[in-house]
């Protein structure tokens, strides 16, 4: 097993608690993006869908 030793001066562990919040933050706004991308690219596939069927309808007749 690795053995881990804590610091002395907890203040040198300051550096890692700033990264790790910028990376959570970071992941966090990825994962928004992504949500608001697909909600986009949803209601894309929604309208083609819906303009394949109307394109349908009309060339049955």
């Amino acid at each position: 097993m690795i053995d881990v030793e804590m610091p002395e001066n907890k203040l040198e562990l300051l550096p890692a608690v700033f990264i790790f919040i910028i990376f959570v933050i970071l992941a966090w706004m990825t994962v928004k993006f992504l949500k608001q991308l697909h909600e986009r690219e949803l209601k894309k596939a929604e309208e083609a869908e819906e303009k394949m069927r109307e394109y349908n309808l009309q060339n049955k007749h």
